[in-house]
């Protein structure tokens, strides 16, 4: 488990999963050796442990269809709740645990601009070193492509969740800060 994120659950049922993270919420970051691949920033000998950190980005929706091989979040700036941008996050399907949901990030991603009329790739470069250094195949890269294309199918048709308003949802003012839960750390996979 590199990255374990407090969220609040906004949605959970059979068909849609969505979750909440605003600036200074609970994450536990993996710790080691940083320095490798493009711009230094992947971890290269990870430690085993793991640091606090405090969300520092925006805030953000996390919307996710059960057995998808990729999650959409939407960014807003938190000063102002503007709406920043859409980004498709490919990784594994999720797996429910007993204090949430796993998952592992497939390193190429998709920045999407807030009216939906221009994407890009994201961190392409880091999956090519990825392969490189054998943390994947060939084909698991090309897979995660297919998984892009697949949802940028879904983006070019506007289905679902591109079909509804999402930029304008809201937080509940009221809501604080979750605490990570006792035990977090049991579902730690060093692999």
């Amino acid at each position: 488990m590199h990255t374990v994120l407090g969220f609040t659950a906004v949605v959970d049922n059979p068909d849609l999963v969505a979750l909440f993270i605003a600036p200074g919420w609970p994450t536990m970051r993996r710790t080691g050796v940083f320095g490798g691949g493009p711009r230094g920033r992947m971890l290269v000998k990870p430690d085993g442990g793991h640091a606090p950190r405090a969300w520092v980005e925006n805030e953000a929706l996390v919307l996710y269809r059960p057995h998808d091989a990729h999650s959409v979040w939407l960014y807003w700036r938190a000063a102002d709740h503007e709406f920043r941008e859409w980004y498709i996050n490919l990784e594994e399907p999720w797996r429910r645990t007993p204090i949430g949901f796993d998952s592992r990030d497939n390193l190429l991603d998709m920045v999407v601009t807030p009216d939906l009329s221009e994407w890009r790739w994201k961190d392409e470069d880091e999956l090519a070193w990825g392969v490189e250094s054998g943390r994947h195949t060939a084909d698991e890269a090309l897979a995660f492509r297919r998984e892009g294309e697949r949802a940028l199918k879904i983006l070019r048709r506007r289905s679902f969740p591109f079909d509804r308003d999402w930029p304008s949802w809201k937080p509940d003012p009221d809501w604080r800060a979750p605490i990570l839960p006792a035990g977090w750390d049991a579902f730690i996979d060093n692999s």
